[in-house]
């Protein structure tokens, strides 16, 4: 077989993973690396993709000091309150099959009376998705053994849970509102969050994820939590083993696990960075309607009955100050020092995925200052311009031609490419 026919049919059955071009790679993984040493993380992770493809990985420091175990692709990490956007993605499921509806008061799915005690009017699953639903958790959200119909009946007249104001006219950021997601989703589905989450969100893209690290598939890989600098709060072996989660349906207890449960890979969270940007799809898998997902992006001032200028969308952050010229959509998450976060670029098609598992937590305007440096090198690099300092290279199989390199890269092979198809033309 001539040369060029054997290097045409590599190209036609090969994939062209792209990946960044090894000067770009070892200037972002420096810059990256001194971010992270300079802001006490103990571990941690950057992925990076573009045009629905991941071209850049980073794993820094430790998954657990005291065994010296490294973070690796394997590391799964707890992402705190990016929690409440992937959560939004069954919540919108269930919108979209007309088992939840955005505007319907809440009233009607939980059974009992939910009203604002101080206007007299009801909640709505809109305004919890955009932190407008008035509720307060400076009242008995803090104390765990409440249950839910406790806090937010009006047959329990809990003033100390609401504030003096109406319901989508303020926007306050509300770990209680998005919590009630979750037994929403319990109420509309039958299933506790995790097992739907599990079934119709994580399953069909193939991601191990769960509410608690003890229900990962592989639950050695949870990364211990830790303060800055290296005080362990909770070991991996705790996690793994210890934690007792409750796979039961109790909507009036589960409002606590679409605040900031989940545990995953940098590299599937990514993913599902991608399937937000990419209208709800990843690969052949569709999770949503694009127009669904481009409501969720949406300002929602003026729908149903939101008055609030409220930065989010419908569990998406808006985010106006990360970069000059454009909107950045996604989420952060914060609890303790653990920092995390999902963002993504529509219109450069950049996907931003960071984890740790403890560092300086310290914020500049509303954003970490780790998450803002890092989201910062990796832009300047990989995002502000098409033109992508990247390289495609083939490995080619064992046998094909022994006289062939056993890696070729494109620019080799399209000269070769362009002969054959022209030789080839009327054949």
């Amino acid at each position: 077989m001539p040369f060029r026919h054997i290097l045409c049919l590599v190209l036609c059955l090969l994939m062209l993973p792209l990946t960044v071009h090894a000067d770009a790679r070892e200037d972002l993984d420096a810059r990256l690396g001194k971010i992270f040493k300079n802001l006490q993380t103990v571990g941690g992770a950057v992925v990076i993709a573009k045009e629905n493809q991941i071209i850049y990985e980073y794993y820094y420091g430790k998954a657990n000091l005291s065994k010296h175990i490294d973070v690796t692709e394997k590391t799964a990490f707890r992402i705190a309150s990016v929690t409440k956007m992937i959560s939004a993605i069954g919540i919108m499921q269930l919108v979209e099959e007309g088992k939840l509806d955005l505007d319907t008061d809440l009233s009607e799915y939980f059974g009992y009376r939910i009203l604002n005690p101080y206007q007299r009017k009801p909640l709505t699953l809109r305004m919890l998705m955009t932190h407008t639903s008035s509720l307060s958790s400076n009242g008995g959200y803090s104390r765990e053994s409440n249950g839910l119909r406790h806090l937010i009946s009006t047959d329990r007249s809990q003033t100390s849970n609401y504030y003096d104001e109406d319901p989508g006219s303020v926007y306050r950021y509300s770990n209680f509102g998005a919590g009630i997601m979750g037994s929403l989703m319990e109420i509309a589905s039958g299933q506790n969050v995790n097992t739907y989450m599990a079934e119709h969100v994580f399953a069909p893209l193939n991601i191990d994820a769960a509410y608690s690290a003890s229900l990962l598939a592989n639950s050695e890989d949870a990364a211990s939590i830790y303060k800055r600098g290296g005080n362990v709060l909770v070991t991996a072996a705790n996690l793994s083993q210890s934690e007792d989660f409750d796979l039961s349906v109790d909507p009036d207890m589960h409002y606590r696990l679409t605040v900031g449960r989940i545990w995953i890979r940098p590299r599937d969270l990514c993913r599902l960075g991608i399937l937000l940007m990419n209208g709800g799809k990843l690969g052949d898998i569709r999770l949503l309607q694009e127009v669904t997902v481009q409501q969720m992006m949406a300002d929602q001032t003026g729908l149903g009955g939101i008055t609030a200028s409220s930065p989010y969308g419908l569990c998406i952050n808006r985010i106006e100050n990360l970069l000059d010229d454009r909107m950045v959509f996604g989420h952060q998450g914060i609890s303790e020092d653990i920092v995390a976060n999902l963002y993504f670029e529509p219109e450069s098609r950049f996907v931003f995925a960071l984890v740790t598992n403890g560092c300086n937590s310290i914020m500049d305007d509303r954003i970490a200052v780790l998450s803002r440096r890092a989201f910062s090198a990796a832009w300047d690099i990989l995002g502000k311009t098409s033109d992508l300092p990247v390289q495609s290279v083939i490995p080619l199989p064992a046998g094909i031609l022994s006289t062939i390199p056993s890696s070729v890269t494109l620019d080799v092979l399209l000269p070769y490419l362009d002969s054959s198809v022209n030789s080839t033309k009327g054949d």
